[in-house]
């Protein structure tokens, strides 16, 4: 979760052509159990998918949070995103005191006796040797989660036995191919992809027995095989984007830094597209493509310079879509062009002017909003939350026989 003071001239968001849509030729229309959604989320895809919970905790029935920042602790502020809250430094009860005022005001989903109605469940995983979110972050989470739901949340720090206790910054799955588990000299930035391997550690089989078991044992056989790349459908997300933009809710300009010359703000394409991709993804495991199935929806966002498409392949969520009838969908993030540097405790200036996302972030500090609207990131008019609203709408939306 890398945040620099550079502003980059990005590209604009292309349009999705028909040919996009998933495989099957129905889309997001896939009459998943409206009662049964749940999202999750790495790096700030687990801080989005936090606040997306808190905001729809009426509809939200659990929540999964690896490596990500705390809810609300940026207040709007770039400076205070990178200098407090990549470094945990933030107390969980003056938030949850803020989480039900938003309630009271109406700007997020109302609580019943200060408790959500659906939210019930959550996990958060957080490695000791995450150098890019520091491990009090993780820990700020699961304190603010358990008061804001009244409920026990499952913790995960990793294992010793395999070295998931020191891993770095990102999401751990089984099996060959992804970053190096620990972190070296190096940092975070030793990964390429922030999906790390340690062993037979999977952060997403942790989670969905904590969101979805039984009570149960936890059994890590029940992870299905690779998942065929084929299998990994498209979605047009460009439309559901263009929904809420067509409503203009105002965004906040986005910046060029020109060598030699003063900072100009202004809105590129990208921007105007909520800095989201046209094109999101979906795993529909065998059990759910018949129409009635019925299955459960989980929502999974990838993290800060995570590349949307090898999230989704290679995460671990599809493994175990099967085992627990879950469709999993994959909103995405637009590119920028990813920036380098130190995180936890780098100073950096207010009152830019703009609100740079070189690292494709979700907005969990409110670079959409700026001075237009302050605050309004956390809450149901958020422009990504409501997009993301849009998809859950669309996956669970009734589908004829």
């Amino acid at each position: 979760m890398r945040v620099s003071l550079s502003a980059l001239l990005l590209c604009a968001i292309p349009c999705v052509p028909a040919s996009a849509l998933a495989d099957d030729g129905r889309g997001l229309a896939r009459g998943g159990d409206p009662a049964q959604v749940s999202i999750s989320g790495v790096s700030s895809g687990a801080a989005m998918a936090v606040q997306y919970a808190v905001a729809y905790s009426a509809s939200i029935t659990a929540v999964g949070s690896i490596a990500g920042p705390s809810w609300g602790c940026a207040e709007g502020s770039l400076s205070r995103a990178v200098e407090t809250c990549l470094c945990g430094r933030s107390p969980q009860a003056a938030k949850v005191e803020a989480a039900r005022r938003l309630a009271e005001l109406n700007q997020i989903d109302p609580l019943a006796a200060g408790r959500p109605q659906r939210l019930a469940r959550a996990y958060v995983f957080h490695s000791p040797a995450d150098r890019t979110v520091r491990p009090p972050a993780g820990q700020v989470s699961a304190r603010f989660l358990a008061e804001f739901t009244g409920r026990a949340v499952a913790v995960d720090d990793g294992d010793p036995a395999d070295g998931s206790d020191e891993a770095g910054h990102g999401i751990i799955t089984p099996g060959p191919g992804h970053d190096a588990c620990r972190v070296g000299e190096q940092g975070d930035d030793a990964g390429a992809t922030f999906v790390r391997s340690c062993g037979r550690e999977d952060n997403v089989g942790r989670m969905f027995h904590a969101l979805f078991g039984d009570g149960s044992a936890y059994d890590p056989t029940r992870r299905a095989a690779d998942i065929p790349e084929a299998d990994l459908w498209r979605f047009d997300q460009g439309r559901l984007i263009a929904q809420v933009t067509a409503e203009r809710p105002p965004v906040a300009d986005d910046a060029a830094l020109v060598p030699f010359w003063p900072i100009t703000a202004y809105s590129t394409a990208r921007r105007r597209n909520l800095d989201m991709a046209a094109t999101g993804y979906l795993y529909v495991p065998p059990a759910c493509r018949p129409a009635g199935s019925g299955c459960r929806v989980h929502i999974a966002l990838h993290g800060c310079r995570q590349d949307p498409r090898h999230f989704a392949l290679a995460a671990g969520y599809n493994n175990w879509a099967e085992h627990y009838r879950v469709i999993i969908v994959y909103p995405a993030i637009a590119p920028g062009t990813p920036l380098a540097g130190s995180a936890c405790g780098t100073p950096i200036p207010e009152g830019l002017g703009y609100e740079p996302n070189p690292n494709g972030c979700w907005d969990w500090w409110g670079y959409l909003d700026s001075s237009y609207r302050p605050g309004r990131y956390l809450t149901r008019a958020a422009p990504q939350m409501r997009v993301i609203a849009g998809i859950v709408a669309a996956v669970t939306a009734p589908v004829p026989p």
